[in-house]
């Protein structure tokens, strides 16, 4: 029972030296503690210290690449309708739901003089 408790002591001495050390250099990169494994952490000071921005964005995304996806979604977006490209936004804004007409619309001249005549011809013929 000695042996147990004398065991738990020991391994509780020697890990909290390495987790204040691991939560001093957090503070001292301006992370939070307990956020990042230790390695990652020795990663980050060298990344900062290299000026490495794309290790330092990677390591500080969790291990994902350096621009969130929304971020690219939202520009795409934004240079679409800087663009004018109102079809595109709007398929984009409505998760691809957008249902896009390839059909003209406004008002023909002389479709509607036709179409005019045919129903007035045919009205003639009833």
């Amino acid at each position: 029972m000695k042996t147990i408790a004398l065991a738990t002591a020991l391994t509780a001495a020697l890990a909290a030296p390495a987790a204040f050390a691991s939560d001093n250099l957090a503070a001292s990169l301006g992370v939070e503690p307990g956020v990042y494994s230790t390695s990652e952490l020795v990663r980050l000071s060298q990344a900062l210290s290299d000026n490495d921005h794309a290790e330092v964005a990677f390591i500080l995304n969790g291990g994902a690449g350096p621009v969130d996806g929304s971020i690219a979604f939202d520009a795409r977006i934004r240079n679409a309708a800087e663009d004018d490209e109102h079809a595109l936004v709007a398929y984009l804004n409505n998760s691809g739901t957008e249902v896009i007409s390839t059909q003209s619309f406004g008002h023909n001249d002389v479709a509607a003089r036709i179409f005019a005549e045919l129903a007035e011809e045919t009205r003639f013929e009833d």
